[in-house]
């Protein structure tokens, strides 16, 4: 036991403290610490004439490593001696009642054996195999297990990729919008400046015309009233003459006649000026009234549960929108979707094609069955609508996506991905809204409408039959957006129109 200390001792003295394996080609470094020549060469920066120590961190030059032969013979002669000295483990394994080697293993109760052992009644129904055997097998358990670890591995990396894409895909969504306010707000300021200062400049100028004419109206008046009051005084005068000479004088009966010729106070034309004026800044300031007034609905539109919102009600768009045909994006299809020749319908096989191999072209959906319509929007308002067919009614995804969503991989079909959308199955019509939840709705619709409102960032949902509205998304886009359908179960059918 002390020779095999002693060796155990002089094997600790010559490990390399990186690889942790005998010194191959030892060298000392300027410190004055040991390494393997290979080891401590690809320490750190190659490219880099220093490097620092990995046991004391001093800065030492690469070009003054030293050998050490007195090293090198230690090694050799360690390496020399009996290997069985060097391999203390191997007398562990011994059997303390029976003094015999251990070759056996005992997978029921995770022993090593003896022959002897092998042979006692204690083990002789357990499964026994050779220590190297059960060492295989255990190898395979270990490697099933890394397999399977890998596997997860795998699952996370990509659930990773898809989480920073999805913030990757809000942060976009964000900075536009940043963007948009900024610009947007920066040019209703200098509208409203510049209205301003129009009807400022305005009424300004409308009162400068006023008061010109209030000159002229006072001058007229007082000119006309000073000779009415002069034809007064000579009546008067008239009156108090002696009867002798006021007979003789010949009373002008025309005096009655006398008209006051009195001029406008305010121009017709003035007045006209001020009524547009004042019409205006009326319809500015309505059109702000209406602006806080959507902004508090659509507050109270989010927020109000469903349960308590208001009865279903026929549904009017507030803009105008075009109604031009819209299309299936055949490149986009998942290789088990049915596209007609017309590209109004899509359907979902019923024998799928063999799924195991991923298409060559990146614009197609996959693993899941996803196809986009056309054209997309970027401005103004568009409508289409959807009819839903197959078995149950049909089960699917109808609305609109960005044109940046992911085509292959995992997808979460939510706002903050860049999917508008309601899935439809069995009886439940539900809301895809945030974190992956879904609000369920009232209604189950065969045929579902949907109206874009580019600019007011608006998706709205109605029943195509009825008319009736459904659901509200509001939002701002990342550009332009396009139909966007995903069937669910085989012999679900999709037809567009217009």
């Amino acid at each position: 036991m002390a020779s095999q200390h002693f060796t155990n001792t002089l094997k600790e003295e010559v490990i390399c403290p990186i690889c942790m394996d005998i010194l191959q080609d030892p060298v000392t470094i300027d410190c004055g610490h040991n390494f393997c020549l290979r080891c401590i060469t690809q320490s750190g920066d190659t490219s880099n004439d220093f490097l620092n120590c990995p046991l004391c961190n001093k800065l030492v030059r690469r070009d003054t490593f030293r050998p050490n032969w007195l090293l090198v013979n230690l090694v050799e002669k360690i390496q020399a001696m009996d290997p069985s000295e060097m391999q203390p483990g191997r007398e562990e394994l011994k059997c303390r009642r029976h003094g015999e080697k251990f070759h056996y293993f005992c997978e029921y109760d995770g022993m090593f054996l003896c022959v002897v052992c092998r042979e006692s009644k204690d083990h002789k129904l357990h499964k026994i195999s050779l220590i190297e055997e059960a060492a295989l097998s255990y190898q395979g358990q270990l490697q099933s297990q890394v397999e399977v670890l890998q596997e997860k591995e795998k699952v996370i990396v990509q659930l990773k990729e898809q989480g920073e894409q999805k913030i990757n895909v809000f942060m976009a969504q964000v900075e536009l919008e940043k963007q948009r306010i900024i610009t947007e707000f920066k040019q209703l300021r200098q509208v409203l400046k510049e209205e301003e200062s129009f009807l400022l400049s305005r009424v300004l100028w409308l009162g400068q015309e006023e008061e010109k004419g209030k000159k002229f109206y006072i001058a007229s008046a007082e000119a006309q009233l000073n000779s009415f009051r002069k034809l007064i005084d000579s009546v008067k005068a008239m009156q108090r003459l002696p009867p002798s000479q006021l007979l003789r004088v010949r009373i002008p009966w025309g005096l009655s006649w006398f008209r006051y010729l009195s001029p406008s106070p305010v121009p017709l034309a003035l007045e006209k000026k001020l009524s547009e004026a004042q019409s205006r800044h009326d319809s500015l300031t309505e059109s702000l009234k209406r602006f806080k007034g959507k902004e508090k609905a659509i507050s109270f539109s989010i927020h109000l549960p469903l349960e308590e919102s208001s009865p279903i009600t026929p549904w009017k768009p507030d803009c105008n929108f075009s109604t031009s045909p819209v299309t299936l994006d055949a490149a986009s299809a998942h290789p088990n979707l049915v596209i007609s020749q017309d590209l109004k319908t899509v359907t979902l096989d019923f024998i799928p094609q063999d799924s195991s191999a991923e298409p060559e072209d990146p614009a197609r959906f996959f693993p899941f069955c996803c196809v986009l319509g056309s054209p997309g929007v970027s401005s103004g308002c568009q409508a289409w609508e959807a009819e839903l067919r197959g078995p149950e009614g049909g089960a699917c995804l109808v609305g609109v996506a960005s044109g940046l969503v992911p085509r292959r991989g995992f997808l979460v079909v939510e706002p903050l991905t860049g999917f508008w959308a309601l899935r439809i199955a069995g009886s439940e019509c539900q809301a895809l809204t945030e974190s992956g939840t879904r609000e369920n709705l009232p209604v189950r619709p065969r045929k579902v409408g949907v109206h874009v409102d580019h600019e007011c960032g608006e998706v709205v949902f109605y029943d195509a039959t009825t008319s009736n509205y459904i659901y509200t998304f509001h939002t701002s886009f990342p550009g332009q957006i396009f139909p966007f359908f995903r069937l669910l179960f085989p012999g679900t059918q999709i037809v567009l129109s217009p």
